[in-house]
């Protein structure tokens, strides 16, 4: 996506339902449609609605990140791949933070797994505190020194680290994983399979866990941490002077089949967030989990036809 330097994209994650999903699960379809349409026609909504679809995009089904990921990295310039998204580099260039040559960037979060018939459900842990994201970076950071990975605080339950085994390390996103499940993905391949700095990763992960089970900070929690996950590796591109705005209120609700939450918040979202940025001129991006609408103001002639009788409904049959 090529845009003006002047402009800015505004990116918002999880403002698109599911497609094609079982009605049996919690994310079926007509649930968020009808969240949706209960809301009044207010004009934040109207003006989305009668907004121009410029673009629609579609990741291909075992993308290793979520659509709002790979539309951000676009809308920065970085002509990059999903599992080589470079996250970490972005970070660490963004504190003035350096590694040598030979070595990479990655980004270690502070999971939960959680293992439920031969399923396993990736979640960030609730209510992380400064505290204890501190305690748990001191236990396991002399295990990470051991395979030559350094460790640093980047917020509660992040760390930025960077060594050999992370250099052009392919991953499946943080988010992507959230969605998914490690079971439908390829960092659950057979050890065979695995590259030496999978193996690595893989130990590592099992030597955590063994650790973290016992941690004093586990005990008062009512979601313990258990493991953590490896993303964000990948080469820092020349970025462009393109200005993103990634907004992600919606995605606690979303992953959380919370309809009616979702729904307010998408409200709010437009009244405060998309009407703005159409009237400004900016970019606008709807993403799903795997696909995306991108919006500037203007009539679509489909639309512009149907503005007499206009309903949220309207809204439903193209954000869907």
């Amino acid at each position: 996506m090529t845009t003006s330097d002047s402009a800015t994209v505004h990116v918002v994650a999880y403002a698109l339902w599911p497609r094609d999903l079982d009605n049996s699960t919690p994310h079926e379809t007509l649930a968020w449609q009808q969240a949706l349409h209960a809301r009044r026609a207010s004009a934040a909504l109207i003006a989305v609605a009668q907004s121009r679809i410029t673009a629609r995009e579609q990741l291909i089904s075992d993308s290793a990140c979520m659509a709002h990921e790979m539309v951000w990295a676009n809308a920065q310039g970085w002509q990059t791949t999903p599992d080589l998204m470079p996250l970490a580099a972005w970070q660490a260039e963004q504190l003035g933070l350096h590694c040598p040559p030979e070595q990479g960037w990655a980004l270690i979060d502070l999971v939960h797994l959680q293992f439920e018939q031969g399923r396993i459900q990736v979640n960030l842990p609730v209510e992380f505190t400064a505290h204890e994201s501190d305690a748990l970076l001191q236990a396991m950071q002399p295990f990470f020194i051991e395979d030559g990975i350094h460790l640093q605080a980047l917020t509660p339950g992040r760390f930025l680290a960077h060594g050999t085994v992370f250099k052009h390390l392919s991953c499946v996103s943080l988010e992507r994983a959230c969605w998914l499940g490690m079971n439908a993905l390829a960092d659950t391949q057979q050890v065979a399979a695995q590259s030496a700095a999978q193996r690595l990763l893989r130990r590592l992960q099992n030597e955590m866990q063994m650790l973290l089970y016992t941690h004093p900070i586990n005990e008062a929690r009512h979601q313990p941490v258990n493991s953590f996950w490896v993303s964000g590796c990948g080469e820092l591109p020349a970025a462009t002077s393109n200005q993103v705005v990634l907004h992600s209120g919606l995605r606690q609700p979303f992953l959380q089949a919370q309809t009616t939450e979702w729904a307010a918040a998408w409200e709010a979202l437009a009244h405060e967030v998309m009407q703005p940025a159409l009237q400004q001129g900016d970019q606008l991006v709807l993403c799903g989990t795997d696909h995306t609408l991108h919006l500037k103001a203007g009539q679509d002639h489909v639309l512009h036809r149907l503005k007499r009788f206009f309903k949220p409904v309207h809204l439903i049959k193209y954000l869907s």
